[in-house]
């Protein structure tokens, strides 16, 4: 697996977050339903049809947004929230296939991080872009032409 290295200037999100049990996850597709139902209500959007899931995993549990990238979160529609992500830097890798062979994809994107003389920060927030090759609760999950873009924050 091939990654490479990017540095990503902070930027603001608005949509809806959760946070839950990995036992839970299986709340995160009604959490895109919920989205993509109200997405035409956020102003100021930078990219149209791309979506952007920070995530951030803890031991037990892990906190999941779903949003699109706005150009200012001046105005957030009731009920939702606005994020804003920090300057970071990344390996980004491109996952293609099932959702369900993700975790393979993260495991090799570890391994290639190691190998680079990285570590993953644990400390923030992790990236899952999603563009129109991708979008979870329209598109089949278990289809293997799913791709999206895995941003996994590292450090020296």
């Amino acid at each position: 697996m091939q990654g490479r290295i990017v540095t990503k200037d902070s930027f603001q999100i608005v949509g809806f977050g959760w946070t839950g049990p990995y036992t839970m996850s299986r709340e995160i597709p009604k959490l895109w339903e919920k989205f993509l139902k109200r997405i035409d209500e956020i102003p100021h959007q930078m990219r149209p049809g791309v979506f952007v899931s920070p995530c951030h995993d803890r031991v037990t549990d892990f906190t999941c947004y779903i949003g699109v990238e706005v150009k200012n979160a001046d105005h957030v529609p009731e009920g939702m929230l606005a994020l804003t992500v920090p300057t970071q830097r990344y390996a980004v890798f491109t996952h293609k296939g099932p959702i369900k062979s993700a975790p393979a994809t993260y495991q090799r994107a570890w391994k290639w991080i190691e190998k680079m003389g990285y570590q993953k920060d644990h400390s923030t927030l992790g990236l899952e872009v999603y563009d129109h090759r991708f979008v979870p609760s329209i598109h089949d999950p278990a289809s293997p032409a799913c791709t999206y873009e895995i941003y996994v924050p590292i450090k020296k």
